[in-house]
């Protein structure tokens, strides 16, 4: 017997030692899909996401990876994920025509405008910081591109505009500190330097926060940092080799707190979440978890809900704001409802039955923000109408 022959039959025999060892340890979802009549997709799924030894294999091929020194990783879904020479991972993002996403805002500025109601656009950065990140990132992630051409047609427009890129570089903020290595989202310290610099703003549109100086000094919260324990969105894909394992920085107030927490979409009247934010906002089984792949990110609240409205019961000012979000908010708005009377926040990803205009009327909202990262330049994110 050649070796060729050889060859393949060991593959062979390797090929469906994991399929047999997927189907095993899958057997309660393949009962479901023979139920279910769904044979062909449903199967597909379990062989893309929960093949067995696929975390073996991902770590082989990131090991080989390093080796290489290599900084453009294949990726099925993306295309590649870009490697920085400081072990940063990134997405690629595609060149976009942000015209009509642009018009949309503006139009939607402009009818809150007729009813008073002041609106604000916050544009959260990402990973490709001026002045720090390679040159190569950008020749495949042109979500900055995309995220100036946006702001200028705004700023065109006479809306009203705040860049947090542009604050990082004010600040003198150090940029290595800012996201994590394995994921997109910046880190919790990041989301709370974000948070003082929105209350900031509130006091310039003649919205004083009372003590918001207060609210502001981390000082007035307890943090824990818990060491090497998150492997983030772009780091699943790769491999833990390739960049290693993040910290995660835990934020919550020493302050007394007390919220009554609704799901606008699903829970009516009745509280979806109450009690301290401890209770109400923090969610343990995610803060606690100990399998480096449970998203950190998401310690905050848990999910980007369509629709949560977040009161507090113990402060005294009145104000209510509308923040129409994506997934880089969760701990900024966590932060925020340490201090607002009511936070009403809207994910578009999910609020496709919200028409935004009578609900910020329904709900007496006093101010409009909309804070979005550089690469949600989508038709549904934008759906404002």
């Amino acid at each position: 017997m050649d070796k060729y022959k050889i060859t393949t039959i060991i593959f062979l025999i390797i090929i469906f030692f994991i399929c047999g060892a997927t189907v095993w340890n899958n057997n309660h979802a393949f009962i479901e899909i023979f139920s279910s009549g769904n044979l062909i997709a449903s199967t597909n799924q379990i062989y893309s996401e929960n093949v067995a030894g696929s975390d073996f294999f991902i770590d082989l091929w990131s090991e080989s990876q390093n080796v290489l020194s290599a900084q453009l990783l294949d990726d099925a879904e993306y295309g590649v994920i870009i490697k920085d020479s400081k072990d940063n991972l990134h997405f690629p993002s595609n060149d976009t025509n942000v015209e009509p996403y642009a018009q949309n805002t503006i139009t939607f500025s402009n009818q809150l405008k007729e009813k008073n109601i002041p609106y604000l656009y916050i544009q959260a950065p990402n990973k490709d910081l001026k002045g720090y990140t390679d040159k190569i990132v950008s020749e495949y992630n042109f979500s900055n591109k995309n995220a100036d051409e946006f702001l200028e047609l705004l700023n065109e427009n006479n809306i009203n505009i705040f860049d947090l890129r542009e604050e990082i570089i004010k600040d003198n903020l150090n940029r290595k500190d800012l996201f994590y290595k394995t994921d997109h989202h910046w880190t919790t310290s990041t989301a709370f330097w974000a948070f003082t610099k929105i209350i900031d703003l509130l006091e310039k549109y003649d919205f004083t926060i009372t003590s918001g100086d207060y609210f502001k000094d981390i000082n007035n919260y307890d943090i824990q940092i818990i060491e090497d324990c998150y492997l983030g969105s772009l780091g699943r894909r790769v491999g833990e080799a390739v960049a290693g394992l993040d910290n995660y920085i835990f934020i919550e107030p020493k302050f007394e707190t007390d919220y009554t927490i609704f799901d606008g979409l699903a829970s009516g009247d009745l509280p979806a979440f109450s009690g301290d934010f401890r209770t109400a906002i923090v969610k343990e089984h995610i803060l606690n978890n100990t399998d480096v792949t449970s998203n950190k990110h998401a310690t905050y609240f848990e999910w980007d809900y369509g629709n949560l409205i977040i009161k507090n019961n113990l402060i005294k000012n009145d104000l209510k704001i509308l923040l129409i979000k994506d997934s880089y908010s969760l701990p900024v708005a966590a932060f925020l409802s340490t201090c607002l009377k009511e936070l009403h926040m809207i994910d578009m990803r999910d609020a496709s039955t919200i028409n935004l205009l009578d609900y910020v009327e329904a709900n007496d909202i006093d101010m409009v923000i909309t804070m979005y990262n550089t690469e949600i330049f989508t038709e549904t994110m934008f759906n404002f109408q």
